[in-house]
């Protein structure tokens, strides 16, 4: 497979792979149809765990609610692999099944993939943007889910610092938005504070996906290329070194994504 970024002209080309072409209606309206069910699912889910959090509050452990939002995500996952529009290749998750206090980070090239990781990850905590949680399709999942704004530094931090310590996971996107610069924006130092902090593993996950369509600043009402082909692959574990500090470990693992993303292999 070739790497995400040899060149500019490299780049260009991908580019018009995924873009020129005919416009196909029938492919257009399982587009649309895919983007009206994660606002149906969202708009009929997000009420019903709203409720259900503001009821039973604290009675529903967060891990709970974690395995209630990852059916969600299934469903919809299913759905719209059933519309065409979707396939997703997942190599090494088996063996993260009994996964317990690790920090998970991942790249972020495109919208869906925090519902593909949440779908195939054992039940997981998010770091969200604080503005999701004014989101009417969004924020009862994630009251429920018991998700981390990243809203506030410390607050970020001391949050994830408590569910790491309460043998949770932690999912973790340190770009910090879906991708600018491929193949990586600079990372956000945010999870190795909590990872060096609580002495927690970082699981690494690769998200592989060429296209355009869901990638930042491209409409969702754009006439994509499908199906989509997305490639989950789990990564390097790192350990915290007793004397690194968080930029160390975070500039580590950066590091280990460049080299992954960048450097072709025969198996990809």
């Amino acid at each position: 497979m070739a790497t995400l970024r040899a060149s500019p002209r490299a780049d260009e080309a991908t580019e018009c792979r995924h873009t020129a072409g005919p416009f196909h209606t029938g492919s257009y309206i399982r587009q649309m149809l895919a983007t009206a069910l994660f606002f149906a699912l969202g708009i009929i889910a997000s009420p019903a765990f709203w409720i259900l959090h503001t009821i039973a509050g604290r009675r529903v452990p967060a891990r709970v609610g974690q395995k209630l939002v990852r059916g969600l995500f299934r469903i919809y996952v299913s759905g719209v692999n059933a519309l065409g529009m979707l396939r997703v290749g997942v190599r090494g998750f088996e063996t993260l099944r009994e996964m317990r206090g690790t920090v998970i980070v991942s790249n972020h090239p495109a919208l869906l993939d925090a519902f593909l990781l949440v779908a195939h990850l054992p039940p997981t905590a998010c770091v969200m943007r604080a503005d999701l949680l004014r989101n009417p399709a969004m924020c009862g999942s994630a009251l429920l889910a018991g998700y981390v704004t990243n809203d506030s530094g410390p607050a970020f931090v001391r949050q994830g610092i408590e569910r790491i310590r309460s043998g949770g996971n932690l999912l973790v996107f340190p770009e910090g938005t879906r991708t600018l610069n491929r193949p990586l924006n600079r990372f956000k130092h945010g999870f190795a504070m909590v990872a060096t902090h609580a002495q927690a593993a970082v699981q690494t996950v690769v998200i592989e996906y060429h296209g355009t369509h869901l990638s930042k600043g491209v409409s969702l009402f754009k006439p994509a290329a499908i199906p989509m082909h997305f490639t989950l692959r789990t990564g390097d574990r790192f350990i915290p070194g007793p004397d690194e500090s968080p930029r160390e470990l975070s500039r580590r693992v950066e590091s280990w994504f460049r080299a992954e993303l960048e450097t072709p292999s025969p198996d990809r």
